[in-house]
């Protein structure tokens, strides 16, 4: 008879969902609407690896990709009006609900979309016994893959 803590085929289902904390806080950026200087310093453990960087809304993170000169195409750039109409919807309907008006279908469905991704601005990643990669990158994850985070950066000189 096996172990059912070391037999796999008895692993935890939730271990597949993301942390809640971490979505929770991720999902919450994401419904900023107004546009951030700055971002929330986060560090990261993703399959083995480190990121950190600053915390932005998902459709600041399109915005900024749309920006960038190698994705100058329609595409990057309707993403981001996307996202962003996505993110306006779901801002509108809390405030909504916050004063007990009704909010619209599509508010209700913006809101109801479930947050699995992280975005950082200024990402830096890196692995055991290697020198941090330059900052300055946009990097987006899944939020299920993150198996640890803290607020902050790994050095305060960043």
């Amino acid at each position: 008879m096996s172990d059912p803590f070391l037999d796999i085929r008895h692993a935890r289902s939730d271990w597949a969902e993301p942390d809640s904390v971490l979505a929770n806080y991720v999902s919450l950026t994401d419904q900023l609407v107004e546009h951030i200087d700055e971002g929330t310093p986060f560090t990261l453990t993703v399959g083995g690896l480190v990121v950190d960087g600053d915390l932005i809304p998902q459709w600041r993170w399109f915005a900024e990709l749309s920006e960038l000169n190698d994705h100058e195409d329609a595409y990057y750039v309707g993403m981001a009006e996307f996202v962003k109409e996505q993110s306006d919807l779901a801002h509108a309907a809390v405030k909504s609900r916050d004063v007990g008006t009704e909010i619209t279908y599509r508010q209700y469905q913006a809101l109801a979309e479930p947050t699995r991704y992280i975005h950082l601005r200024n990402a830096r990643i890196s692995r055991p016994g290697q020198v941090m990669d330059a900052p300055g990158k946009l990097w987006r994850g899944r939020l299920r893959d993150v198996t640890g985070w803290t607020p902050g950066r790994l050095d305060a000189a960043h």
